[in-house]
């Protein structure tokens, strides 16, 4: 069996043919997203060369990729990427990551000293945070107006679902069940529960009912045993 040694010349051999011209990486501006195949490729051109000529569909490297499956996120139009070449053949390019630059710069509410948080940001605003300050982690999932949150608050030990401007439902095809040790249920205006068919309330100690000017229960027939 040949040493790893000898595969690496044997390597360096075939990378050394006449196609094999372009090594190291290069600097590339994202012309198209619009795979005919859709096969997650996109287009660069290369502003340092005369007339910054567009190169052939790109493939994109992913942190996952498989059949069907993996992480799909690709550069938008105009962002810098940093493109390698298979073998060093110029007809074989990769794209192996994304670069801010003095232009496009990182989302400010990102940044900290002591470089705790994580941030993953849409091109329109969308967020997900994870916060690893000591003493202050959570992870904060947000739509781009930043009134629709989803927040896991570790030192708080709470999780929050809250919208600032509009409604939050729930709905299951079968059932929804709450279980908690204590239950609060609080609206600032009006409230209303409507039953299909059956309703059963059990309370095992005590129970009160209060209203303020009025209470009305109205049936057919009321039993109170």
């Amino acid at each position: 069996m040949e040493s790893i040694y000898k595969l690496i010349e044997k390597a360096q051999e075939t990378a050394s043919t006449a196609d094999a011209k372009q090594f190291g990486v290069e600097i590339g501006i994202v012309t198209s997203t619009k795979d005919p195949d859709k096969l997650g490729r996109i287009k660069v051109c290369f502003p340092r060369l005369p007339g910054k000529p567009e190169g052939d569909w790109c493939r994109v490297a992913q942190p996952s990729a498989g059949a069907g499956r993996g992480f799909y996120w690709l550069p938008q139009v105009s962002d810098e990427v940093l493109v390698a070449f298979v073998r060093g053949e110029a007809h074989m390019p990769v794209v192996i990551g994304s670069l801010w630059n003095g232009k496009d710069k990182p989302m400010q509410s990102a940044y900290t000293d002591d470089n705790t948080k994580v941030m993953v940001q849409t091109p329109s605003g969308h967020q997900v945070t994870f916060d690893d300050k000591g003493g202050q982690e959570k992870i904060v999932i947000a739509d781009k107006s930043g009134k629709r949150t989803l927040t896991f608050d570790v030192k708080q030990k709470k999780f929050l679902i809250q919208d600032d401007e509009g409604d939050i439902e729930i709905k299951a095809k079968k059932k929804i069940r709450l279980e908690c040790e204590d239950l609060e249920i609080k609206t600032s205006k009006s409230g209303k529960m409507d039953i299909g068919s059956t309703f059963d309330l059990n309370v095992k100690d005590k129970a009160s009912f209060k209203a303020g000017p009025q209470l009305n229960i109205k049936a057919s027939r009321v039993n109170i045993n």
